[in-house]
């Protein structure tokens, strides 16, 4: 159960099966403030209508295994999540995949780079009472379905942190439209906290994108930390790949961090990286996906080509129908 203090408003998560009196008296440990607590029935803390929401998101709908779920993620800021998640998307939809990006970070970027800014977000659509994800997917013109951001998703993890199977809300909501996609990419935040756990629990796969940093290397300790946790608490098991970008084949330490990238992490790196190319930036002045503003840029092929081996590594088995071969 989740406690508040009355004074300051600090939470606590307690064990219910560590309470052995229905009522109890508690002090907090930030302002010192002591309150009685009451110990919840055996039904849950959880207000019904959730439960009830939760049920019919579990029973109406199926899953949709050949829908890949992928979140793209680091610990880390600027390390080009967004970036990638708009030109990798883009360049599945000109494979002719069908694909929705969600922006589950509360920033916004991938909403404003797609042209959409104050769009209604995930959290419009959780205190909407449709409940009906179609509504608030946005269909643009680079031939991508977009489920926006907008600055309510900032209220989304204090409404709801601490609510049995929160972790779980975009999971079952894109449970409502599995069906209609072959991709579903999650742009996340710079955090390991409510949102991408959200996204990884939501997902069968994670990208991890790192520049050749040494910090960024930390940020994709965390990532793989949390991966791990998740497979062995839960059985949710995530294929983790890491993408370098911004690399500058010239700089004698990105050389040094990308060996000690791959020494590390050997065939969970991406063969495809993404170099430092100017046209990425050009791209995001004018909200257009490099892979369209110069589809001949170096980042256009690279992205294209990450597609490509993205594609081929979680459809192993589809068939080219030109050569008749495995791709």
């Amino acid at each position: 159960m989740i406690i508040t203090c009355g004074k300051c408003k600090t939470k606590y998560r307690v064990d219910d099966n560590a309470i052995p009196k229905d009522e109890f008296k508690v002090r907090c440990t930030k302002c010192s403030h002591g309150f009685l607590v009451k110990k919840p029935s055996s039904t849950s803390e959880v207000p019904p209508y959730i439960k009830r929401k939760a049920e019919t998101v579990a029973t109406k709908y199926k899953d949709n295994p050949n829908c890949k779920v992928i979140t793209i993620c680091n610990q880390k800021g600027g390390v080009a999540k967004t970036t990638t998640c708009l030109n990798l998307a883009t360049s599945l939809a000109q494979m002719n995949k069908r694909v929705l990006v969600v922006d589950f970070d509360i920033q916004s970027n991938l909403t404003l780079l797609l042209g959409h800014k104050d769009a209604r977000s995930f959290f419009d659509v959780v205190d909407s009472e449709s409940n009906e994800l179609t509504k608030f997917i946005i269909k643009t013109k680079h031939n991508l379905s977009l489920l926006p951001s907008n600055s309510k998703m900032a209220l989304l993890s204090k409404t709801h942190m601490g609510q049995d199977n929160f972790e779980y809300m975009l999971r079952d909501k894109l449970l409502q439209v599995k069906q209609d996609y072959d991709y579903i990419l999650i742009d996340t935040p710079p955090s390991g906290d409510f949102y991408t756990l959200n996204a990884l629990l939501a997902s069968t796969s994670a990208i991890i994108p790192a520049p050749c940093e040494y910090l960024s290397m930390n940020g994709i300790n965390h990532i793989e930390g949390m991966i791990k946790v998740i497979q062995n608490k839960i059985n949710h098991f995530i294929d983790m790949f890491v993408l370098i970008t911004k690399l500058d084949k010239n700089n004698t330490v990105s050389q040094v961090v990308l060996e000690k990238i791959k020494y590390k992490y050997g065939s969970k790196v991406l063969h495809t990286m993404i170099n430092y190319d100017q046209k990425i930036q050009e791209s995001e002045i004018v909200q257009t996906p490099a892979i369209i503003y110069d589809s001949e840029s170096q980042a256009a092929r690279q992205y294209q080509q990450l597609a490509k081996e993205v594609n081929d590594k979680l459809f192993p088995a589809e068939l080219n129908e030109k050569t008749g071969s495995y791709l």
